[in-house]
């Protein structure tokens, strides 16, 4: 099927068939370098690609990410190491350092996926991962709070431009099917270097205080900003650019790519054909986006907790080298539930109720965080909060992907702006777990079980929305309930 407009029907617009036409002829789109391969042959190639994907680029940006979150989190393990102390500030003014870190990030959000939609991703984003390396390691060496807050905001700056832009390349390559799983394993990298930051911690502040006349929490940074400089090298290698100019894939291979994905696309490839400037209007006067962003942002909101994550878990009354190690299972628990939930929606093509569910399981675990001070049931209440948000927020990065397919540089900036605006939200969070509030951090919990009701409310209207605009194409085309996967009528996944 094809739309002779740059977007599908939308509610309140007149039906007419003349927007719609239906395309009898699936093969006729198929580029002329498969026309000479049998469908079991297109089939048989289309897999190959998929799987050269998978297991050449999914490992090196999970290793990447995991080490974003690593940097990134790398303050609320220091902070155990005694940062506070030699820095001689305050709870407020670790709370600000934590903060400022959002005021860059959000900065650049925007601007990297309008570069990102025209530049080559395989030097566009090791280049930002190598860049962002040296400054947080550089924060080893600060000497009072202004050159933290400094450092804490170029790292905000330099990371930026990678998760976004990850999200924005796997959409450029994986079908609505297959996207859900793929960021799922991609945005495990968060849930295990949060995992895998604590026990490297751990490590660090037990064994290397005094090392070199540094405080332990001084190698925190040094350490972990040396290892990503040396693994973004691989990027170079390893990442692809886009379907149609990806060096390490076959001419076939390219062409197969592009149209596989055209197929979901009413046969349009995913290519910057207009200014991006373009792709910011079309993105901009899209109501879905807006819906897309408040969802998103309450989502974000749900997961601020981890940003003092070690400080809640103290809280338990253990020593500081124990806490590191105890902030490790509820990541894990996270992560193994985050990739069957997410699994099952792309097995399913549904978004909204996965949602809707992993909501509910974090709001349990808020309302238990704060109603108790019973040691085992708090520390379990850990495990749902982290299980539900994280599951439910990379969920919503696909369908946000999924609700605006094209163009290619609309998608971009409207994951940009979705992501962008959203992690504004930490400007504001990270003020929501002063030392004061321990150890039940009230404040904190009741903030996050409010903001992860608006993501499941907005979730269901959200579905009521998309599921209006399915019918009123049925009925334009005449062509009830045709398949997804038949590449013949465009239908938002719900």
């Amino acid at each position: 099927m094809h739309t002779t407009s740059n977007e599908y029907p939308r509610l309140g617009e007149k039906e007419s068939l003349e927007n719609i036409e239906v395309a009898i002829d699936v093969d006729a789109e198929l580029p002329d370098v498969l026309r000479h391969l049998s469908p079991e042959q297109r089939t048989t190639l289309e897999k190959k690609l998929v799987r050269k994907i998978d297991f050449r680029t999914l490992p090196i940006l999970i290793i990447l990410f995991l080490l974003n979150i690593l940097d990134r989190n790398a303050i609320a393990n220091a902070r155990l190491g005694g940062l506070e102390d030699t820095l001689q500030i305050n709870d407020k003014q670790y709370q600000t350092a934590v903060m400022v870190l959002w005021a860059g990030y959000i900065s650049m959000m925007v601007p990297s996926n309008m570069l990102l939609s025209v530049f080559k991703p395989r030097l566009y984003l090791p280049t930002v991962v190598i860049v962002w390396g040296i400054v947080s390691g550089a924060t080893g060496f600060v000497q009072n709070h202004t050159g933290l807050v400094v450092l804490r905001f170029l790292v905000g700056v330099t990371e930026a431009p990678y998760f976004v832009g990850c999200i924005f390349l796997l959409s450029c390559w994986y079908t609505k099917q297959e996207l859900p799983g793929r960021i799922a394993i991609f945005y495990s990298g968060y849930t295990l270097s949060s995992a895998f930051g604590g026990l490297i911690a751990a490590g660090i502040v037990d064994g290397m205080d005094g090392l070199g006349g540094y405080p332990s929490w001084r190698w925190v940074f040094i350490l972990e900003g040396a290892l990503t400089i040396v693994v973004a090298v691989l990027g170079y290698f390893l990442l692809p650019n886009y379907p149609s100019n990806t060096p390490w894939l076959s001419e076939e291979e390219r062409a197969m790519a592009q149209y596989r994905l055209s197929r979901e696309a009413d046969g349009e490839a995913d290519e910057v054909t207009e200014s991006v400037f373009v792709g910011l209007k079309q993105a901009l006067c899209d109501p879905k986006v807006y819906l897309l962003i408040f969802i998103q942002s309450a989502a974000v909101v749900s997961m601020s907790f981890t940003y003092f994550f070690p400080s809640i878990v103290k809280t338990l009354g253990y020593g500081r080298v124990e806490t590191l190690f105890m902030t490790a299972p509820p990541y894990f628990a996270a992560f193994l539930f985050s990739l069957a939930n997410s699994w099952h929606s792309g097995k399913t093509n549904e978004r909204c109720f996965h949602i809707v569910g992993a909501c509910c399981i974090s709001a349990c675990g808020q309302i238990i965080s704060m109603s108790t001070h019973v040691l085992g049931a708090r520390y379990f209440a850990m495990f749902l909060q982290a299980m539900g948000s994280f599951s439910a927020f990379q969920i919503i990065l696909s369908w946000v992907s999924s609700t605006i397919p094209r163009p290619k540089a609309k998608r971009g900036i409207a994951l940009a702006l979705a992501s962008a605006i959203s992690n504004a939200t930490n400007i504001s969070t990270a003020y929501l777990y002063p030392s004061w509030n321990a150890p039940l951090y009230r404040m904190g919990c009741i903030v996050l079980t409010v903001a992860l009701l608006c993501c499941a409310t907005a979730s269901l209207v959200l579905r009521f929305w998309l599921k209006k605009l399915n019918q009123k194409a049925d009925r334009a085309t005449g062509l009830e309930g045709v398949d997804n996967g038949t590449g013949l009528l465009f239908r938002y996944v719900l």
